[in-house]
This record gives C-alpha cells, structure tokens and sequence, in this order.
C-alpha cells in the first residue's frame, strides 16, 4: 500500500476497512464527493442570468456570488490540510459534506441576495474540506507510480460535474425555477455523506499525529517548489474560470439561446474537462510533465480569446471551449502529483493549499471577468484569460523542476 508519507500509512484497523471497501469502491465515493463539491461550486454560471432577474440586480453583481463562494472557500482550506494530516481524515471529509449540504439546502430557500450569499459562504467552507482529504486520501492509498492515474480520475470527476452537472443545473432551472438546482443537489450531497459514512476507514489517525498542525505547515510551506506549482495553477484557475463562469451568459447573450438551451452545450463544453484530467493522468508520470502543462496552458489562452471574439456559431464555440478546457484542466493531475511529492507526510497540507491556489483563481476569474464584463465586452474577458494562461506557462517552465527532489524531513532541521 502507497502513501503519501510513511508518517500518513494507515493503521491495522483502517487495513481492515479498506479490505472490506477496495480501493476502486473508495475511489469512486470520493470521485462523488468532489463531482457534487464542483458542481455546487460551479452551478452558479447557468443561474446568473435566472438569479439576477429574481433578485433585480445585474449579471456583474451576481456573478461576484461566485467570490462569496471562493473567499471562504480559500480561507477555511489554510487549515483543512494541516488538520487532516495531524488528525486524519474520515472526520473532516464528513463535516465538509455536512456544511456543503446545508449550505445548499439553505440556498434553495434564500429570500435575498444576502441569505444567498450567506449560504453559498457557508457552501464555500464545506467544499473546502472536501478535495484537499480526497486528494490526500489517494496520496495515502495508492502508491507514486499510480498516484497520478487515480488523481486524473478525481480530475475528470470534477469535469463531470462541468460536463454532466452544470447542464442538469440548467436543465432543473429551465423546469422548475432556480431553486430546484439547489434542492436536488443538496439531497445528493446528503446522500454521498451516507456512503463516506459506511466505506470510509474508521480508524485513520496517522502515527504522524504526534506531528503538530504548525510542523506541517513548516514542511509545506519551507518548501519552494510547492509555491511555485501553487503560483502556476492559481494563474490557470483564473484563465479557466474566466472562460467558464461567462460562458454561459455568452452564449445566451450572443446566440440569444434560453438558460434550458444552454445545457446541450454545456455538456460538450464540460466534456473537455474529463478529457484534459484523464490525459493528465498519464502524463503526470512523465519525465516531461512540466513542459507539456506549460505548453497546454499557452493553448488554453488562445483558444480562450477564440470563444469570446469568434462568434461563428454555438457549436464552434463550444468545440473552442472544450479545446480549452482539455488544455487548461491537463495539469490538475501533474500539479496534485508534484505537491504530494514535495510535501511527504504532510500532502494533505499541500493539497489544502492547492485548494487555496483554486480558489484565488477562481475569485480572480470571476471579480475580474465580472468587472471587464460590465464594461461591456467579453473580448476583454478573453484577454485576462490569456494574459493568466501565458503567465501560468511561464512560471511552470522556469521555476518548477520536473521532478521532486524529495519530501523535507517533518519539522525544523
């Protein structure tokens, strides 16, 4: 059995339980988990347009929902980590879907703009102990050599939720009002809380645990590479949720299609997602993993600027967007395998900070396409896509080494 670290193996009793639930049953609950996380994360783009009606504000103004979501998204990350590896998993990972669901649930009964903010802050805490104990619980399970296969399938999970989630959103809101999306979504989450709840080790306290909070944030964050890979992928979050968070309005407002009308589309769209996790998958054990990303960012720019200044068809610029997607969602597997082997017995640490990293992306992305959107032209939208893209490229290129050199002993020398 792999681990992230020999201080992060599980014990005998959590041996048992993983015998009793294989490794591709684990695998697939957590694969949920992050699917529904993403999804709630995500859902907000096919009901902007819904929800600034319902609440008389603006497309701009609902759009900085998705900050609500990020900034304590981000913040509650800081300690998911460093907990998780000092206390185990199985406890945060289910508070996480607990808070997801209730935030969820409470949106779908907001009455104001500020209950919906509310409630997708406290959705943001929930998401937040989600990837980094999913993320890290891979690290623990599987060992290096197949690390990286099993983190692009927890990758492609999140691009179902783009390619399968996003358009149910649209499809529930075209039928039953936007309150439904958060209703159905909700009871899922409640329902894959039910099954962490049966397959997930009972008894995962590391020997680590004598290892204080502070001492893994030491280790990570001593650790210059780690900065580096969590600069380059904060970057390509921004240039993705540019592209992805004003898609759908920009199909709506170009091709003049209805939010149901966007699904179909959606879905292609998300389809590149699943596609760039699974090919990452397999180049994250490659000797030429850092320069492949770094190329596929530079695309992912590109073809950004294509979406929103091409307007041909809905078709081809939904082809663009999965082309993009594709690219810029290729390194997710490559940067998760890079921190957990950096970061030793305190991967959970350094997948909480890439969770830290998404979601600054994400509040850049979407503050900042909302402002050059208000200005009027999605073109601009697609320039701060570019401009993230490229300079993710070139932080992957010169500073991160294609190989870890090793994890740093815990605690200071």
């Amino acid at each position: 059995m792999g681990a992230c670290g020999e201080g992060s193996r599980l014990d005998a009793g959590a041996r048992a339980t993983w015998a009793a639930g294989p490794a591709a049953v684990v695998l697939g609950v957590l694969a949920a988990a992050i699917f529904l996380a993403m999804t709630v994360g995500l859902m907000l783009g096919p009901l902007l347009v819904v929800l600034a009606t319902a609440f008389h504000t603006s497309v701009a103004v609902t759009g900085q929902l998705t900050a609500a979501t990020a900034l304590p998204w981000g913040l509650t990350a800081l300690l998911a980590g460093p907990v998780s590896d000092t206390y185990g998993r199985r406890r945060l990972l289910l508070t996480g879907l607990l808070l997801l669901m209730l935030g969820t649930l409470g949106a779908a009964g907001a009455w104001t703009y500020g209950a919906l903010v509310a409630c997708r802050c406290l959705t943001g805490v929930g998401a937040a102990l989600i990837a980094p104990n999913c993320l890290a619980t891979v690290a623990d399970l599987f060992p290096p050599a197949q690390r990286g296969q099993a983190m692009g399938w927890l990758v492609s999970a999140s691009g179902v939720a783009t390619a399968v989630g996003l358009p149910l959103v649209a499809l529930l809101a075209e039928r039953g009002g936007w309150r439904l999306p958060f209703g159905v979504l909700g009871g899922l989450v409640g329902l894959v809380g039910g099954l962490v709840w049966v397959w997930f080790p009972t008894h995962t306290r590391p020997p680590s645990a004598v290892v204080s909070v502070g001492t893994h944030v030491w280790t990570v964050g001593g650790t210059a590479a780690v900065w580096w890979v969590l600069a380059a992928n904060g970057l390509q979050v921004m240039a993705f949720m540019g592209m992805s968070s004003y898609l759908a309005p920009y199909l709506m407002r170009t091709y003049h299609l209805s939010a149901g009308d966007t699904a179909l589309p959606l879905l292609v769209a998300g389809l590149g997602v699943i596609a760039g996790g699974w090919l990452g998958g397999r180049v994250a054990s490659q000797a030429y993993r850092v320069d492949a990303v770094a190329g596929a960012f530079v695309g992912g720019g590109l073809g950004a600027v294509l979406v929103f200044t091409t307007a041909l068809s809905p078709w081809a610029t939904v082809g663009v967007a999965f082309s993009v997607a594709s690219l810029l969602l290729l390194s997710w597997p490559v940067t998760a395998a890079l921190l957990t082997e950096h970061a030793g017995p305190s991967c959970a640490t350094a997948t909480s900070l890439l969770t830290v990293s998404n979601q600054v992306g994400a509040v850049g992305g979407a503050t900042l396409g909302g402002g050059l959107l208000a200005l009027g032209s999605f073109p601009l939208v697609s320039l701060l896509c570019l401009g993230a893209a490229t300079a993710a490229a070139v932080v992957l290129h010169a500073k991160v080494p294609p190989a870890a050199a090793g994890p740093r002993p815990l605690g200071p020398s």
